[in-house]
């Protein structure tokens, strides 16, 4: 089957036509194309049209020369997971991707943990110590940046907590990139680490958070560039 059109202008389809045009235009049987476009993409909510929300995974490591690294440690069960004494760090990458959307803010963010049952209440303070260039010998790492943010505590123990804060802003802050900057095969270094501890708790030494795992959220256009360097897109 194939689109249905009347040569005429104005010329009705009958409903069986109709019908197939639909069918044709929603399963699309050869596939969909898409214009290379910068900022061209799939957005969601037909009221209100943005582009959806996906998470950029980090590489993770412990720097071997570190005099403050976390502890690996006994977490819940049989399962192990790093400890973050404060001032405690390690270090992370990303790469961005290629169905990043231009000129969009992009949010950091820890999920943490506490296995105490001690605590009565408190924040911790975390940072990220970040620096941002383009690839393709388009730019040089520039001076690092630091991003903080604090988030009170659960009474719970091992409540899975989420602490999230601005990475980006247009035109950059004294502690965000600059999200005009940000490019799809750029790299973000970073060094995060606890800030500060400030848990209370009802009796003895209070505990050091577990930190599972450090992301980006970015706003995707949900489809990847035509070129694989600059310039990424053809219009």
């Amino acid at each position: 089957m194939a689109i249905i059109t009347r040569a005429a202008k104005g010329s009705a389809l009958s409903h069986a036509e109709l019908d197939n045009n639909f069918t044709e235009l929603y399963t699309a049987p050869y596939g969909r194309l898409f214009p290379s476009t910068k900022g061209v993409g799939i957005k969601l909510d037909s009221t209100d049209p943005q582009f959806g929300w996906h998470d950029m995974l980090a590489s993770t490591f412990i720097d071997p020369n570190s005099v403050t690294p976390p502890l690996f440690t006994a977490w819940r069960g049989g399962i192990s997971a790093y400890q973050f004494p404060e001032n405690s760090e390690m270090l992370a990458r990303w790469h961005m991707p290629h169905d990043y959307a231009p000129a969009t803010d992009m949010y950091i963010h820890v999920h943490w943990t506490l296995n105490s049952a001690l605590v009565t209440g408190g924040t911790i303070t975390w940072g990220w110590e970040v620096t941002y260039a383009k690839g393709h010998d388009q730019a040089a790492f520039p001076a690092t940046k630091l991003v903080t943010v604090s988030q009170a505590a659960s009474l719970t123990p091992y409540q899975h907590m989420i602490a999230e804060t601005a990475l980006s802003t247009t035109g950059g802050s004294a502690t965000q990139l600059d999200t005009t900057d940000l490019e799809t095969d750029g790299l973000i270094m970073c060094r995060f680490y606890i800030d500060s501890n400030d848990l209370t708790v009802s009796s003895g030494l209070k505990p050091d958070p577990f930190i599972h795992f450090v992301d980006i959220h970015y706003q995707s256009t949900n489809l990847p560039t035509k070129n694989r360097a600059p310039s990424f897109w053809t219009v």
